[in-house]
């Protein structure tokens, strides 16, 4: 059999021929062009199918917290459009049961960021989010949808961004045009949306611990009580503002350094009693109160902390100087009242032994056979009685206790009260007493026995400020008035003592301020007067100069019809 050429030669068949014969004889021709046809067919679709793979893998390299949602839909779009035929993309999330367009490109005049999709504009979208499953819709399936129609969308993948069960929003590819997607491109489109849901999760989170960091941040330089954090090797790793300020140092400057720097002015320091030191070694809270030079009290408190398993100290500090002197107060008030009570016992004991003293020397004095000496001692007896008669009344007036009631009054009367009870102590220290009340002063309303109690206050300190300044000149005058500029009556005292320095003047007020040493006074008796005198409306006004001596004025408002203030 002659052997067929192919290529033809002159005298054979010619080619076209000699195909179509071995067509019909055998029928390879037609075999391997269905083999090619299929072949072509798989390496196109490996082909796809890796180049969907990439653009997976790349859009996962381009997604990090960094990256805002808007390029992040920008570069799925680039990529996208390698793949499969769309017209738009977009991004609606789900914010407390809402449902906003959040990113979509291309833009177009119809779409604005943030805009709310309502179930009724779009049932669609509303559908895929309910019932969290993957919806492929096409217009010409007759299912209508406002939004997606108003767009021009013909055919749109809705997938929902599910992570952990929690439908985070919807990923919506659509086109203008109709196209198909077959399986391969739902898979595809479904991975993608997993990455984005992913996306959409981690920034979730990262707001979320964003915005607890800048609440405790907040929260941490708001605190107005004092907030340290020291590790294990006694290094300060933060402070807030209030503890800056209180130490007067930079929050930068205080960070790095040794606690014992800080705390006890040392570099070295004595960490033996030590509250942080402490509650490293034996984890658990330790606290203590420390005095600072200025006067001020706190109390620090040492709380354990451990971070990732390495040790470290919280400390916070509390200004608690307010705190004990309430609590001194209220210890010394307890301790005045004690002494009332006990000053009311003696003096109720003191009354009748007094009265026999004073009725016995009115009797002997009415004899007619006593001699003058005798008469003259006699006399003395009852004067004396009733000196201490009405000392034991004031006693029992002063040492009175509950709610005082005010009512119209002198302050004449007020000083009367109180030189009954301090004259005699004020003349037998050698001092000389000068008083001068004004015969024509108006009435106040007021409490007679509160207001004794502050002339008694101002006396003794008088009293006190000449004894300290041992000065020739002794001498306390006061004297009663009334101040028409201000429409009040006053009192003013004035001794020759040692005067107050300037820079004291501005705490005699304080409770427990005093310059008088130990076991010399209690701080309270000016403070106490200043008090008394607020609550009637009035004030106390103050002049000393440094060895010269002080001048106490107490104003109170006159009492009137429609009586106000001064």
């Amino acid at each position: 059999m002659p052997v067929v050429a192919l290529g033809g030669s002159p005298g054979m068949f010619p080619t076209d021929r000699k195909l179509r014969l071995l067509e019909r004889l055998t029928g390879v021709h037609v075999s391997k062009l269905s083999h090619f046809t299929e072949l072509k067919a798989k390496i196109d679709e490996i082909t796809r199918r890796n180049l969907q793979l990439e653009i997976l893998m790349e859009i996962a390299r381009q997604i990090n917290l960094q990256t805002s949602l808007d390029e992040i839909i920008e570069g799925v779009y680039n990529e996208l459009k390698r793949v499969i035929p769309f017209s738009r993309i977009s991004i609606l999330t789900l914010k407390n049961g809402r449902l906003f367009l959040d990113s979509f490109s291309p833009p177009d005049g119809f779409c604005r960021k943030g805009m709310e999709i309502l179930p009724d504009w779009s049932r669609v979208l509303w559908d895929a989010v309910s019932n969290a499953r993957l919806i492929l819709w096409n217009v010409e399936d007759g299912i209508a949808d406002r939004h997606l129609m108003t767009l021009g969308i013909r055919v749109a993948v809705i997938n929902p961004l599910v992570v952990k069960n929690e439908v985070l929003g919807l990923f919506v590819v659509s086109s203008f045009d109709q196209v198909e997607y077959d399986k391969t491109d739902l898979y595809f489109i479904r991975q993608l949306a997993y990455q984005l849901a992913l996306s959409l999760w981690n920034q979730k989170l990262f707001a979320e611990v964003a915005q607890a960091k800048q609440e405790w941040e907040a929260t941490f330089k708001a605190v107005r009580d004092l907030i340290i954090v020291i590790d294990s090797n006694l290094k300060i790793l933060r402070v807030n503002p209030a503890a800056s300020q209180f130490y007067q140092v930079p929050e930068e400057k205080l960070v790095g350094q040794r606690c014992c720097q800080v705390f006890c002015s040392s570099v070295a320091g004595d960490c033996s009693r030590c509250i942080v030191r402490k509650a490293l070694k034996n984890g658990e809270t330790v606290s203590a109160q420390r005095q600072f030079d200025d006067g001020r009290i706190m109390e620090f408190y040492a709380f354990p902390a451990f971070s990732e398993n390495v040790p470290a100290v919280v400390v916070t500090g509390r200004d608690i100087t307010e705190k004990m002197k309430m609590q001194a107060q209220l210890l010394q008030t307890a301790r005045l009242a004690a002494l009332g009570e006990m000053a009311a016992g003696v003096a109720h004991e003191l009354n009748t032994p007094l009265a026999v003293i004073l009725g016995n020397s009115q009797l002997l004095l009415r004899e007619c056979s006593l001699k003058e000496k005798q008469k003259s001692l006699l006399e003395n007896i009852k004067n004396c009685a009733h000196r201490c008669k009405n000392i034991v009344q004031g006693l029992l007036a002063f040492s009175r206790q509950g709610q005082y009631a005010f009512e119209p009054l002198s302050l004449n009367d007020v000083v009367r009260g109180a030189l009954d009870l301090v004259s005699y102590h004020i003349e037998t220290s050698n001092i000389e007493l000068a008083v001068n009340l004004s015969k024509e002063l108006p009435l106040i309303e007021g409490n007679g026995q509160q207001l004794e109690q502050v002339v008694v206050n101002l006396l003794l300190n008088a009293k006190e400020a000449i004894e300290v300044a041992k000065g020739e000149r002794r001498k306390i005058e006061v004297v009663t008035g009334y101040d028409s500029e201000t429409d009040c009556v006053f009192i003013r005292v004035s001794d020759t003592g040692c005067g107050i320095p300037s820079e004291k003047l501005l705490h005699i007020f304080d409770p427990f301020f005093t310059d008088k040493g130990n076991y010399r006074g209690t701080g309270l008796g000016l403070s106490v007067s200043h008090g008394i005198v607020h609550s009637h409306g009035g004030r106390i006004e103050v002049e000393s100069e440094p060895g010269k001596g002080s001048v106490f004025t107490v104003k109170i408002p006159v009492l009137r019809d429609d009586e106000e203030f001064c």
